[in-house]
């Protein structure tokens, strides 16, 4: 039977209520901005097995050096410099499929599983499914890290510690398996797809997946904002990448 509405806040000029806590009493300086995330989210503070998932989870998509959206952070700061808040959206804007984005879908495919499903044939099919669409399964593969994420066997190993329901990962890896047998080559599961396993056992809707990635890549890029205010960096990138390519404007018509 679906549970009745909880609303998000109430607000008085008493006090806050978040979920049915007080803001003041329950929640300031006792629980920790993981729990107050899982809170917003679920509208319940988490077991502590989903708050070692959810921080490992924060934590590790934090950072990941210079990425396309902390790119558009420093270049975005450049050319409106003192507008904050601009040059963080323009970063998180930059999540989609590609970077951080592949974290909701890999979630997805293990939230959507069939329960009477046979395990093997039904990854088996999704990934003969993504091959014939000359599509790639999110969560796998890396430009970088080739031989495999090292985040994914830290995930994994903060999800064996809080004792975490193995099957997401049983079944993202027999994904990774099947995807590499159709592709004929090594697809290790990366950080998104570790992240889905973690948040997907956690019970995380798939739907928010992403929000979570935005949320640890808001905190990195401010950090990446207040380096590039100390340490600037987007006018060199402006101009290796016009040496690269020289801007040449285009000649007036007669």
């Amino acid at each position: 039977m679906p549970q009745p509405h909880q609303t998000m806040a109430a607000v008085t000029p008493d006090g806050v209520t978040v979920k049915g806590l007080d803001l003041v009493d329950d929640l300031i300086g006792a629980v920790p901005f993981t729990d107050m995330v899982h809170l917003e989210i679920t509208g319940h503070l988490p077991a502590p097995g989903a708050r070692a998932a959810l921080d490992a989870v924060l934590v590790a998509l934090t950072e990941h050096g210079t990425t396309a959206t902390a790119v558009a952070v420093r270049l975005t700061d450049l050319g409106a410099p003192g507008a904050l808040q601009g040059a963080v959206a323009a970063g998180l804007l930059g999540a989609g499929d590609r970077f951080l984005g592949a974290l909701d879908g890999a979630a997805r495919l293990l939230q959507e599983w069939p329960d009477d499903a046979e395990p093997d044939a039904h990854a088996r099919r999704l990934a003969e499914e993504a091959r014939s669409r000359r599509d790639r399964l999110p969560g796998l593969g890396h430009p970088v890290h080739t031989e495999g994420d090292p985040r994914t066997a830290r995930l994994f190993a903060v999800a064996d510690a809080a004792g975490l329901d193995p099957a997401p990962r049983e079944r993202f890896l027999l994904l990774q398996h099947h995807a590499e047998r159709a592709a004929n080559r090594t697809l290790p599961v990366n950080v998104d797809g570790a992240s889905a396993v973690l948040l997907t056992a956690a019970g995380i809707p798939w739907q928010v997946c992403r929000g979570i990635a935005l949320v640890a890549r808001a905190a990195g890029l401010v950090g990446h904002l207040w380096d590039e205010h100390r340490a600037p960096a987007a006018q060199a990138m402006l101009d290796a990448a016009d040496a690269a390519a020289p801007y040449r404007a285009p000649e007036a018509t007669k």
